[in-house]
């Protein structure tokens, strides 16, 4: 075990010089280079020097020892997504977080940190761990500065910034020595949430395959509970919906044995995504309720969960008044929450119930120049054929041409779903 940076960070708590400490135990020269972590200092060595600080080597030994087993329990918890026991090492680790500093494990702790925060959902503390690992990134090592580079890609698509994300993902799987460190499997997975979020359903799938291989091989039963549903999301897009159907049977099935909630309910609310879209609208109505009885009120997904069940109940008859009661609520909480998107669509959907042209003005004035800044490029297309079928119709077939053109109208537009 290294102890270089725990003698400094002693020597430096006494007010003590190199040449005091080092006095009749080594030369100034070689205790520089314990402290820089160059030399590794034997025991004997070490022990006259942590003795002379008033340190008691075994001591020591024992606590780096329990920090180690708790950061390699802590990697685990986190790679096997056990939530309960990653949040309770966290804990234990954010207590002892001056005495990691003076260790060889602070990268390791900050690396990790950050993808605790990340998976869960806290992306504005995944940064703050990032300003740390980012500034001492020239001292890691090949596998903590490859941890860093895959955390950082993770950041970037929680944040959706996809394109770059995507480039960063590609790099660490075209280099040979990432294959053999089970986190970089995880590469796959991201890839697969990276075209999920992009509506290239094609890529996505046979990124998911290959996640959902590994986790399964390795008994990672949640990871593969996720990447099942990115297969479920994408084969729906694809109008797949044999394998689509399938795929939620078994993640209903199995999330419920497992008692795992959350990712029940995604796999409801995504199952009420294909339901919706072949037709079967009453079974999706109830899908959205359930998800809407589940979620925080004001959360996102709760969010996501009425914006849903609008689009549901205009297949329905006779329920513009729980139209208008969704619409109300989406619009009070995405003013209040900053969700920006979701409230265009709710006002889309408020026009249309009032069947009258505003909407087509709001759409192009509006929610068309929102959805361009996003890296999703398919979302605009059914809001812009609706609105150049429009143009067509009151006969200027020139500005319906421009929306067309501008526009990939053979693409398909992208169901909304909780990856």
């Amino acid at each position: 075990m290294e102890l270089g940076r725990t003698i400094k960070y002693y020597r430096i708590k006494h007010n003590m010089t190199q040449a005091e400490l080092a006095d009749g135990i080594c030369s100034i020269p070689h205790l520089s280079k314990i402290e820089n972590t160059i030399y590794k200092a034997n025991h004997a060595t070490a022990s006259l020097l942590l003795e002379r600080l008033g340190i008691n080597i075994e001591d020591e030994y024992a606590q780096q020892a329990e920090i180690k087993h708790s950061l390699e329990a802590f990697i685990e918890a986190i790679q096997f997504v056990d939530e309960k026991e990653a949040h309770a090492i966290m804990v234990r680790l954010l207590d002892k977080e001056s005495t990691i500093a003076r260790t060889n494990y602070i990268n390791t702790y900050h690396l990790y940190m950050m993808r605790y925060h990340l998976m869960s959902g806290k992306t504005h503390l995944a940064l703050q761990d990032w300003t740390i690992i980012d500034k001492n990134k020239s001292n890691f090592s090949e596998v903590e500065a490859l941890s860093a580079r895959l955390f950082y890609g993770i950041y970037l698509v929680n944040k959706g910034r996809l394109k770059e994300a995507k480039e960063l993902l590609f790099d660490i799987q075209n280099e040979d020595y990432s294959s053999k460190y089970m986190f970089a499997r995880e590469v796959s997975f991201v890839l697969a949430q990276c075209y999920t979020q992009l509506n290239e359903p094609e890529k996505a799938i046979i990124y998911a395959k290959e996640a959902l291989t590994i986790f399964k091989q390795e008994d990672n039963y949640i990871r593969a509970f996720h990447s099942q549903m990115l297969l479920g999301i994408n084969y729906t897009q694809l109008n797949m919906v044999e394998e689509s159907t399938r795929v939620y049977k078994i993640l209903l099935r199995n999330t419920r044995l497992f008692g795992h909630d959350s990712l029940y309910y995604q796999a409801t609310f995504n199952n009420g995504i294909l339901l919706k879209k072949i037709g079967e609208y009453e079974r999706s109505h109830q899908c959205f309720k359930e998800c809407i009885s589940f979620y925080e009120a004001g959360s996102q997904n709760y969010v996501y969960s009425l914006l849903a069940d609008v689009e549901v109940l205009f297949y329905m008859e006779n329920e513009q008044n729980q139209i208008r009661m969704n619409l109300d609520e989406i619009l009070k909480i995405s003013v209040t929450r900053g969700f920006e998107k979701m409230k265009l669509q709710a006002r889309y959907f408020s026009y249309r119930l009032e069947a009258n042209d505003a909407m087509y003005s709001f759409i192009e004035a509006e929610l068309l120049p929102h959805l361009d800044k996003l890296e999703n490029k398919h979302e605009p297309i059914p809001y812009a054929l609706e609105l150049a079928k429009w143009y067509q119709k009151n006969g200027e077939h020139e500005k319906a041409n421009e929306f067309l053109s501008k526009y990939v109208t053979e693409t398909k537009r992208r169901e909304l779903s909780i990856v």
